[in-house]
Order: structure tokens, then sequence, then C-alpha cells
């Protein structure tokens, strides 16, 4: 006779928040003027931390020195700016603001924080000329207090849109978050901003990737060199960071933040192409483990863990999110495709 256990669903944090794990905070700064801005997310404490690129055409900065064979992965920032390249820019205003806040890495006399980041493409949705500044990324370095804080259409995830690829379903994106509870006090939380060239809703079936698949339904997915416009190559990527208090080691971390690209495929179709710069930041910020979990088991727990936070943070985001500048909300286009499916239903 054979018996089976129930699955052990993982309940959220208490704020469903990736600064549900210790040592983590976010803040945003949203321009009045455009559709833009940048989301600072501080580990004042300091972080050990891992990246994972699998978008062919990313903007990032300091994402080298976080593979698995650099000497140090230490970071007291992630900084997150719309604005393309000229987003960059936000990032050295975390910095300064670190630099003023005492916090960063002796040496040698001086006091260093370590920032990574990476922007995303948003410059088609408004004035193109209106970029990040330092005071930006200040801003939104300031902001950084423990607590809720919004999501939607802030930040970072201002200016994000999906469903820019043939055959995909126009929506705005966003910024959303969720986390994980697991077992012996370990917790997982992530944080995205999708901008993305595939989309969060299957177009046949009006439904979202992230809560019904679909994948069993094979569409067509296929770019026109002729209409492709040079700016096409900058106009995607969506960015995510997850983090957790387990005490995870640098190469660890890149594994972790390989798993939860899964989540990425999950809820948005097509992903990882060659004109997206998908990337995943991962940050441990602790040093908790699990008993009698050996250390590639605990990596595959949290990374596992990662990739089902990461989908929880895309639904929030689709849910979140409002129409804005001409990009209809998740639900407005969702209802709208499922009116036009429903009919043709025998």
């Amino acid at each position: 006779m054979t018996t089976t256990t129930s699955p052990h669903i993982l309940e959220p944090g208490p704020l469903n928040a990736i600064i549900d794990v210790p040592g983590v905070l976010v803040g945003h700064y949203t321009d009045d003027r455009v559709y833009r801005g940048t989301t600072a997310l501080l580990f004042p404490e300091g972080a050990i931390a891992g990246v994972e690129v699998r978008g062919s055409n990313p903007g990032t900065f300091n994402t080298d020195a976080l593979a698995s064979t650099t000497v140090s992965g230490l970071v007291h920032a992630i900084g997150l700016s719309g604005g393309s390249l000229f987003g960059l820019g936000a990032i050295a205003g975390i910095t300064e603001w670190l630099l003023e806040q005492r916090i960063g890495l002796p040496r040698r006399g001086a006091l260093i924080p370590i920032v990574s980041g990476a922007v995303i493409y948003d410059l088609d949705l408004s004035d193109p000329y209106r970029h990040p500044t330092a005071d930006w990324g200040r801003a939104a370095a300031a902001a950084a207090k423990p607590g809720a804080f919004e999501r939607g259409n802030v930040g970072a995830g201002r200016g994000g849109t999906a469903g820019k690829g043939p055959g995909c379903v126009r929506t705005k994106g966003g910024l959303g978050t969720a986390s994980l509870t697991l077992p012996d006090g370990i917790m997982v939380g992530a944080l995205i901003v999708v901008n993305a060239l595939g989309g969060l809703v299957h177009p046949v079936t009006g439904q979202l990737y992230a809560t019904h698949g679909g994948f069993d339904i094979p569409t067509l997915y296929r770019q026109y060199d002729e209409t492709s416009q040079p700016s096409d190559a900058i106009a995607n990527t969506t960015l995510a960071v997850v983090a957790t208090n387990a005490g995870l080691t640098k190469p660890q971390l890149v594994k972790m933040a390989q798993l939860a690209h899964d989540g990425l495929a999950r809820a948005i179709r097509p992903v990882h192409a060659m004109l997206d710069g998908d990337t995943v930041f991962s940050v441990s910020t602790g040093d908790a483990s699990a008993a009698g979990t050996t250390d590639a088991n605990l990596t595959d727990m949290v990374g596992h863990a990662a990739s089902d936070a990461l989908v929880r943070a895309a639904l929030d985001a689709a849910t979140a999110t409002e129409s804005l500048g001409g990009w209809p909300s998740v639900d407005e286009a969702a209802r709208a495709v499922r009116a036009a499916y429903e009919p043709l239903q025998p």
C-alpha cells in the first residue's frame, strides 16, 4: 500500500513583500513630469549577492563583480531604474546617499558603498529627454524605510510595459512584490519590475500565464526584420531581486538567481528573448539554516521558493498596476481577450 503526503504549501510573510526578509529596505522615486522612476533596495548591514542575466540585451551596472568566480559579492544596495542607460546615473545617487549615511566597506581610510543595478527601457512612453539623475537615486534611497511600500506604477515600474512582441497581449507593466515563509525561520522575498517583450496574458484564452499556464497551446512568435526599429534593441527588460535570510554563499546565490528565472518563464511568455535584458539579482542577508539539510538541498529549497515568489510578485504587479499612457491594465486587457474568445467555445 502506497501512502502519500500533502504538499507543504508555503504561506506569505507578514507583509507579503521582499522587506519581510530581515535587512532589506525598499524606496522609490517616481517623477511627476514623466512616466519614469527609480527604485532602491538597501541592505544597510551589507549582504552577499549573486546575479543571473538571461536576456540578450541588458543594461546593467557592477554585475560582473557578482559572478561566482570573483572575490566578493558584498552589496549595500541594488538600484533599479527606468530611463534606459541614462538610468545608470540614478545609481550614482544611491551610492552617494549611502556614503553620506556612513554605509559602506572600509578600505584604507576610505568608505566605499558597494552598489549594483540595472535599467529598463521606457523612453518611448513619455518624454525621452527627461532622464533619471543622481537626485532620483538619492530620493529613492532616502525613501527606503521599514514598512510597506507602494507597488504598481511606481519607481522603476512607472514606465514598464509588457506584450510588445508579435502576437502578445499589450498591457501596462509595473512593480510587484511577494514573500514566502520556509521552515526554520527562513524567509524568501521577491521584487519584480515587469517591462517585457513577452506578455502576461495568453493571447488565445485571455488568462494569466502565472495562474492558468496555457503553455500547451503553442503560439507563433516571429519578429520580421523589415518591421524592426533600431530602438527595439533596448525596448524591454524585466528586472527582479530575490532575497533570503538563509546563509548562502555567492555561488549558491548565483544558482538561486538561475532558479528564480524559472518564475519569469512561468509568468511571462516569451521571455529571455534577444531583445530582452532580463536580469535577476539574488541576495542573502543572514545565516539561517534548515535542520538536517545539506548546502545543496538548502540551495534548491531556497531557489525554488524564490522562483515561486517571483511568480507571486508578477501577479502582484499585474494586480497593482493601472492603465497608463495608453497601455491598458492587465485586467482590462485580459477581459477584452476573454470576451473575444468565449463566444468561439462550443
